[in-house]
């Protein structure tokens, strides 16, 4: 459903031999077709041939005139749009009357019969059926004698059910000179016009700022409106000094749905932009009452009314958000709690609490679930996450009055659950692995709420991948012993130095009976930040600084052969910070173990693909996709590429190895940063 489709336009210059010769008229009328074809701004169906929507010339008669009009009515009606006519040239009224006439090659003043009278043709047009307005721009002489007798359409087939906006050169008894109206009209179209909204219109405003341009001419306007079964106002121009999206209370997921219900229930209407609070409250009336025709379909109109009363009330819950909200609402909370009531990246749209507040009443509820409950666990994630009493009891209150308190409920005490399963982490440090494998594994058990993290060192019987395994099992076994009923274990950090980062996929390490990562969500992490050698903690606080500073779509810097081949190069880069937040390596180098070697240090997380993987393009693409669901998209994703269902896929997501270290992690590390490291007591 676009503006194109659903607005015509005819632009008629006319010269009259007896008038005199208009020099001005050709480029004006030009000027002004442009304007109202132009897609972003008047948004009109150009049409060529015979009777084409520009029509100039010196041998005009009134039979081309008129029939180029009925052709223009004639789209519009098939159409359902709106007809802009503008009448460009010489016109006359007779002796004792006000009538326009609107002058061609052959009219002269002393003959009626000569030319076409502008208001019978404005009357003819309107009265059309199917014709949803018409908005006539008169630039001549006398202008305002076109001005049509609203008893004239008041009395015609449609019994006035009708829309008509004129705008005027100059009054019934006054000359216009040098087709000032047009070219006035064509600027201040091009230009916009400050604080009108998104849309021009043939109103007092546009009136106003015409009036300011032109001397010597009364320039007027003649509106007629009595047709209350359409959705947008009839607008002559889009306004580009609009602000994007002011007055709007409905997001791009709101307006497609709404727009599909409106355009199969009713093909012709169109939405203005952006919608307003009192748009939604005007279709809504409509679409309950208003029965317009016998082919309006009734399903789509009970869709349309459902799309419209949801909007509704999510307009009303990010007012309530806002306000609820406004101490802690941030772009990184909302963030959290999309990621924490489960909704997908492609929820964020470009006014972040809206698209999640839209997505979540539109597209996340299932066929067979509660109406409301995707909102009310979306707001549940908020209130958990902002841990205020009275925030929680204003929220349960909004999912009163929506009839949600159960499901709001459920998810409070779910979420709660999940963020505390989320916090509770198993960190386990390859660290001692000077070579090959280790000796010995570190375990760490952090979020249990004790002071300091519980920490234990198992053996792993024999120094290669098998005895790792084996100790990572123990360890498991070890953690699983310390948390208390129904508490499970399912994130869990793997430290390893860079040799073992480059050839080992640590989800795939055989624990018991499964690998790894068949029942845990697996990170992996580089070893180094745990080191508490000197310069370890300028390291880490340089990498604290530089995910601070990082916008929510991340630019990561791909990295080619040429770049790793420049050793001194890219050191020289890496020490001046040119590589300080996400390093992405275009392809699988042959020295992998090198390039994570002088890479680690400075960037805090670092992509690669899986050996094999060819497709470099589509590997990036998916990382920008999938970027705000990393790292957490990852085990499922290596999941994914376990199952049956990966043998037919190209590249995916799975492809993609990294190692990441959030600030969550940079914290874990701080204590190391600090510690003594003290040699070994002598014998006495």
């Amino acid at each position: 459903m676009t503006d194109e489709q659903h607005r015509h336009v005819l632009v008629v210059g006319a010269q009259c031999t007896a008038m005199g010769r208009l020099s001005r008229l050709e480029k004006a009328a030009r000027e002004l077709h442009s304007v109202l074809t132009d897609p972003a701004l008047g948004a009109c169906v150009p049409r060529t041939g015979e009777h084409g929507s520009l029509l100039v010339s010196a041998t005009l008669t009134t039979d081309d005139v008129r029939n180029a009009v009925h052709e223009a009515v004639r789209c519009a009606r098939e159409d359902n749009a709106v007809l802009v006519v503008a009448l460009l040239g010489h016109g006359f009224t007779p002796p004792q009357q006000t009538d326009l006439y609107y002058m061609v090659a052959g009219s002269t003043t002393g003959s009626t019969m000569s030319a076409l009278n502008v208001g019978q043709l404005l009357t003819e047009a309107v009265d059309e059926p199917g014709v949803e307005g018409v908005i006539a721009l008169v630039d001549t002489c006398h202008a305002a004698g076109g001005m049509p007798d609203a008893g004239r359409i008041t009395g015609g087939v449609r019994a006035g059910r009708a829309r008509l906006s004129v705008v005027t050169a100059s009054a019934a008894d006054q000359t216009a000179r040098g087709m000032r109206l047009t070219f006035a009209l064509a600027k201040v179209l091009r230009n916009g016009i400050a604080g009108a909204g998104a849309s021009l219109y043939a109103d007092g405003l546009l009136v106003r700022s015409l009036r300011s341009r032109i001397k010597g001419q009364a320039v007027g306007r003649f509106e007629y409106d009595n047709d209350p079964f359409v959705a947008e106002g009839l607008w002559l121009a889009r306004n580009v000094r609009s602000a994007a999206g002011a007055g709007g209370v409905v997001g791009p997921v709101g307006r497609q749905d709404l727009e599909e219900a409106v355009s199969m229930w009713r093909a012709g209407m169109r939405l203005p932009a952006p919608l307003a609070r009192g748009d939604l409250d005007g279709l809504l009336t409509f679409a309950r009452e208003g029965q317009v025709d016998d082919q309006a379909d009734p399903r789509w109109r009970d869709r349309v009314v459902q799309v419209v009363e949801t909007l509704l009330t999510c307009a009303d819950t990010v007012s309530l958000l806002n306000t609820t909200l406004a101490d802690v609402l941030s772009s990184d909370l909302l963030r959290e709690a999309r990621q924490l009531a489960g909704l997908p990246p492609e929820a964020e749209g470009a006014e972040l609490l809206r698209g999640l507040v839209e997505f979540a009443a539109l597209r996340a509820s299932g066929l067979d679930e509660p109406r409301w409950k995707a909102p009310a666990r979306f707001v549940a994630a908020l209130a958990e996450l902002c841990g205020e009493a009275g925030v929680d009891a204003e929220l349960r209150q909004w999912a009163s009055g929506l009839g949600a308190v159960t499901e709001f409920n459920d998810a409070r005490t779910e979420l709660a659950r999940k963020r505390q399963q989320g916090e509770l982490r198993l960190v386990v440090s390859l660290a001692g692995a000077l070579t090959g494998w280790p000796e010995e594994v570190d375990a760490w058990l952090v979020g249990t709420g004790e002071p300091l993290p519980v920490h234990e060192r198992f053996r792993c019987g024999s120094a290669d991948l098998m005895g790792t395994g084996r100790a990572i099992g123990a360890v498991l076994a070890w953690a699983r012993e310390r948390l208390p009923s129904p508490e499970q274990l399912v994130n869990v950090d793997i430290a390893a130095p860079a040799h073992l980062l480059a050839c080992w996929q640590p989800e795939e390490a055989r624990v018991g009976r499964r690998l790894l990562g068949v029942n845990h969500d697996v990170v992996v992490r580089w070893s180094g930040r745990m080191d508490p050698a000197e310069g370890n903690g300028e390291m880490n606080d340089a990498a604290r600084k530089a995910l601070r500073g990082m916008a929510a779509a991340v630019a990561v810097e791909w990295i080619g052969v040429s770049v790793l081949d420049d050793r001194q190069g890219l050191e020289q880069s890496l020490m001046t910070g040119r590589y300080d937040t996400v390093v992405g390596l275009d392809h699988h180098p042959d020295s992998l173990q090198d390039a994570l070697e002088q890479l680690l240090p400075y960037a805090p997380i670092i992509l690669w693909p899986r050996s094999g993987t060819r497709a470099a393009d589509a590997l990036r693409a998916l990382v920008q996709q999938n970027w705000r669901s990393l790292p957490d998209g990852l085990p499922a994703a290596y999941r994914r590429r376990w199952s049956a269902e990966h043998e037919d896929c190209g590249t995916c997501l799975g492809d993609v190895r990294a190692v990441w270290h959030d600030e969550a992690w940079l914290e874990f590390c701080r204590p190391f940063e600090q510690r003594v490291v003290v040699g070994p007591e002598e014998d006495c």
